[in-house]
């Protein structure tokens, strides 16, 4: 009976450490099946859009899934408006990254800097649709907020990225926002460790995935940055040519098309719609794709707000008044924050110069040192060659010339403290 008990003892003790060992080897499987499957089909928490396959999508939208599988290879340049050189330059581009993929070679990084609104982000995806890769975008607006866990969401992105057969152009924009210097900007240790980490996965040049970054202003880039990056374009605000080609687009999109299809309730006043299109495009000097793009929206809500639905001339001419008119208060606003001043006429020079975010000085501008200096130069005395020896301090030790911001009785200064930013 003691053998009998004791057999049935280790028995029974055998069979719960088989049955522990099969629950934790079970509940690891299934972890690691768990993530495997996140790691290939699951959408990392920084990427806003993606062209990848994922399993909710598939499940919600499979007729829009089956579509995308089907869909064969696009124009890079099919609805976007570019400058002849930038075009010819960017179609190159296209060229060679659909070559890349289909040679298995390494990927070049890419910059694209500009004025918001030139068309960065739909040339991405463009590129991306045209070389038969898979695009994501994300935003460096998403990293700071993240805090500690933006190493691990940064890594799970780059993880991701090299799960995908075809190939995946990573778009970031605003990359400016969390790429910045970290040797000069003030930056917290989690976003200093973050951008050590995307410095980390971009090392080296890869066949997995292609960097594209979008920027308004890269100068504020870390040095380690611009060492990754092999191609710089410059996305420059649309020129006379290019306005006319954009306002034209837009208006086939939001005002021809929906009024000739006989679907909405919108219809077309009698007019010379060519030349009008012409003599738009001239007024809206110095707007970007985008601006002229929300004209379009503007025409086609105008006509759906009238009584009759009917999109006249003078309905037209009053929407591109209003919106040369916040164009301008824009610029307004630009210029008393930032200190730059645009006009319309150096938009050409501006393109070909390369200046920062499609604006430049005037050459009449006095430069910012010579507006500090000149109530100071007019105030002292220009120097005399006849002064006699020995005379020359009396001047200075009757009358010294106060400062910006000092005051005359007691020559303390309001300014800002020490170390401060003067506005």
């Amino acid at each position: 009976p003691d053998a009998a008990s004791a057999s049935c003892c280790w028995i029974g003790v055998a069979g719960l450490t088989l049955l522990a060992v099969g629950v934790y080897s079970a509940r690891n499987a299934t972890g690691v099946a768990a993530r495997y499957i996140e790691a290939r089909l699951g959408k990392p928490s920084l990427v806003r859009e993606t062209s990848r396959i994922t399993v909710t999508e598939a499940i919600k939208h499979p007729i829009k899934m089956t579509r995308r599988l089907m869909s064969k290879p696009q124009d890079a340049l099919e609805g976007v408006v570019l400058s002849p050189s930038l075009e010819e330059r960017v179609r190159d581009i296209a060229i060679a990254t659909r070559n890349t993929r289909q040679n298995r070679g390494l990927y070049r990084n890419i910059l694209m800097y500009g004025p918001p609104g030139t068309g960065k982000t739909l040339f991405a995806k463009k590129l991306a649709v045209h070389s038969g890769m898979d695009y994501a975008i994300m935003t460096g607006g998403d990293v700071a907020p993240m805090g500690r866990d933006g190493v691990t969401a940064m890594h799970k992105v780059f993880d991701w990225a090299g799960t995908s057969r075809r190939g995946l152009l990573l778009f970031v924009d605003e990359a400016d926002a969390f790429l910045r210097k970290r040797a000069t900007e003030k930056i917290s240790e989690d976003l200093r460790a973050t951008l050590n980490a995307f410095l980390y996965r971009t090392g080296e040049q890869s066949n997995k995935f292609m960097l594209v970054l979008a920027s308004n202003q890269p100068e504020q880039f870390d040095w380690a940055i611009n060492d990754r990056i092999d191609e710089i374009v410059n996305f420059a605000l649309p020129g006379p040519e290019e306005r006319e080609r954009l306002v034209r687009l837009y208006f086939d999109r939001y005002v021809l098309e929906p009024a000739t299809g006989g679907r909405q309730r919108l219809k077309l006043a009698q007019f010379d719609y060519g030349k009008k299109c012409s003599e738009i495009a001239k007024r809206t000097e110095g707007m970007s794709g985008r601006e002229i793009s929300k004209l379009g929206v503007a025409w086609q809500a105008a006509a759906y707000s009238s009584e009759d639905g009917v999109l006249t001339e003078a309905m037209i001419d009053a929407r591109v008044d209003d919106a040369v008119r916040q164009h301008m208060q824009k610029m307004d606003w630009l210029q008393d924050t930032e200190g730059i001043t645009m006009s319309p006429s150096h938009q050409g020079a501006a393109a070909g110069k390369g200046a920062k975010m499609g604006f430049i000085v005037p050459q009449d501008a006095p430069p910012p040192a010579l507006e500090v200096l000149s109530p100071l130069q007019e105030r002292c005395p220009a120097p005399d060659s006849t002064i006699a020896p020995g005379e020359g301090g009396s001047a200075a030790e009757k009358e010294t010339v106060p400062f910006a911001g000092e005051d005359q009785q007691t020559g303390e200064k309001d300014g800002p403290p020490r170390g401060g930013t003067p506005v």
